[in-house]
């Protein structure tokens, strides 16, 4: 397998997990520090806020994915000129959505108290919340341009190092804030200066990295316009799909179900969602690496790079999404209390969803590494247009159980029937020969976690604890059996030689 997997794979991996880690560490931790320093209303508008501006990135329209996939081609021809032009073109660029978004952000101030009827104090807190938040992210498109270039060289690591840091200096942040008495207002300033703090320090590593990493006007190249904006619209339909696939479910059952099953459903999604969260810092560098590789091999040879990335994504997924849904009953009962028993099939249905996507996580982005993301747009289009009308009549006709179903045969319909067929003929795959090489590596250790499983949920796991524990002794089981059914000799020395070796 050497080769096969992305430089500096265990420490851009590893950087990338520790990333989501410290996410969950601080969300855990800050949110019931939020919840009593500020109030039942003041925290009411700080998660409305984060909620509503959490959609205006996507008015960056794919250009920082476009980038990255430029930034690591000409990186890779050693072609500097066009890697000073990339970085100082997407930069411009990206001023213009910036205003774009802080235009938007002066309306959503203007609107939030009059939608919300908040008035007085809070309705000038909330106003500057929204600016300064948007503010923040109006500099953050632009200036993530370095995070790009940092994640077009492979260079995860540092690029992770810089969000840890800024996440754990704002968290310590709040609590100061909230321990002398600050506000909304407060707490916004805090976090929008520390976030610039950390845009200042990509660029300062950017720079190091390589000195072609400029924004001088002068290198602005009118002729990348065009393909950064072709490739990145294809980007951008992907990014938009996505949204309406994980995050409209809940609204499709708030408008159908009712309100009170959204808040059903939205727990057991929150539950089911840890195998998509646990993939994705894997997944994710066979991105750049793709760009990278392709300029030196033919795309049809990237294959091996497919199926090894696949199996190790597998690895992680197969044992998490095995205990989501053998475990669903124990785990909702320990989290939340009793009452959401309807959400224990959104669990399973939705874990076995996250269980497909993991068969083509890798291909997608070697797909789009490659520049072939008009092919997985469009397959990204059609899922999240039929998980919506699926969505709508089984919620209609089942409930939220409906809904959840929905996405699961939307995901299998294009996950199995479009993108993987597609996939394996563009990296000269087989598919019989990739899924039954798949088959042969994870079908015993499927079969020893299931049984496992199976007889855990019947024990009494009561608690948290009880659940985690059961669900890392299934984790255990899988490696064990993968390691010793899934692999023989040769691979099992060339597996572990690649992954403790980092890949390089």
């Amino acid at each position: 397998m050497a080769g096969s997997l992305p430089r500096r794979f265990q420490r851009n991996v590893g950087s990338n997990y520790a990333m989501t880690v410290a996410s969950i560490v601080v969300a855990l931790v800050m949110t019931p520090v939020l919840v009593h320093g500020l109030g039942k209303l003041e925290y009411g508008i700080w998660a409305l806020v984060g909620s509503l501006v959490w959609y205006l990135p996507l008015l960056e329209f794919g250009f920082g994915a476009a980038t990255v996939k430029y930034i690591a081609e000409w990186h890779s021809r050693g072609e500097r000129e066009r890697v000073r032009a990339t970085v100082a073109t997407s930069f411009w660029l990206l001023c213009v959505a910036g205003v774009v978004t802080f235009a938007v952000g002066v309306g959503l101030a203007a609107l939030f108290p009059v939608v919300f009827d908040l008035s007085g104090d809070l309705e000038r807190a909330s106003q500057l919340l929204i600016l300064l938040v948007t503010f923040d992210l109006a500099c953050a498109m632009p200036m993530d341009t370095f995070g790009n270039v940092l994640t077009g060289f492979q260079r995860f690591d540092l690029l992770n190092a810089t969000l840890v840091v800024v996440l754990t200096a704002q968290a310590a942040a709040w609590a100061i804030v909230l321990a002398a008495g600050g506000g909304l207002v407060a707490l916004g300033l805090a976090t929008v200066a520390l976030s610039l703090c950390g845009q200042a320090s990509r660029f300062l590593l950017a720079r190091r990295l390589s000195a072609d990493v400029t924004v001088a006007r002068r290198f602005f190249d009118r002729t990348l316009i065009r393909p950064l904006a072709g490739l990145s619209a294809w980007f951008s339909l992907t990014t938009w799909s996505q949204v309406v696939i994980q995050r409209f479910d809940v609204v499709v059952v708030g408008l159908v179900v009712g309100v009170a099953e959204a808040a059903v459903y939205a727990v057991g999604q929150k539950l089911a969602l840890l195998a998509d969260q646990a993939i994705m810092p894997l997944t994710r560098t066979f991105f750049p690496f793709s760009s990278e590789t392709a300029v030196w091999r033919p795309t049809r040879e990237l294959g091996r790079s497919v199926y090894a990335g696949t199996r190790i994504t597998l690895l992680i997924a197969a044992p998490i999404c095995i205990s989501l849904a053998m475990l669903a009953s124990p785990a909702l009962s320990a989290w939340v209390g009793a009452g959401f028993d309807e959400a224990v099939l959104v669990v399973v249905f939705l874990a076995a969803a996250a269980a497909i996507r993991a068969l083509t996580q890798v291909s997608v982005q070697m797909l789009l590494g490659t520049g072939k993301a008009q092919q997985p747009a469009l397959f990204s289009g059609a899922e999240a247009a039929l998980n919506l009308v699926l969505s709508i009549v089984l919620g209609r006709a089942v409930g939220i159980e409906g809904v959840a179903l929905a996405t699961l045969i939307a995901t299998a319909i294009v996950h199995l029937g479009l993108i993987l067929p597609y996939a394996c003929g563009t990296f000269s795959l087989p598919v019989r020969g990739f899924l039954g090489g798949l088959a042969r590596s994870h079908g015993p250790a499927v079969v020893a976690a299931f049984t496992l499983a199976a007889i855990l949920r019947q024990a009494n796991l009561g608690s948290l604890f009880a659940v985690a524990a059961a669900g890392a002794a299934i984790a255990l089981l899988y490696f064990l059996v993968f390691a010793f059914a899934g692999l023989d000799r040769g691979e099992r020395r060339r597996v572990l030689s690649d992954v403790v070796g980092g890949g390089e």
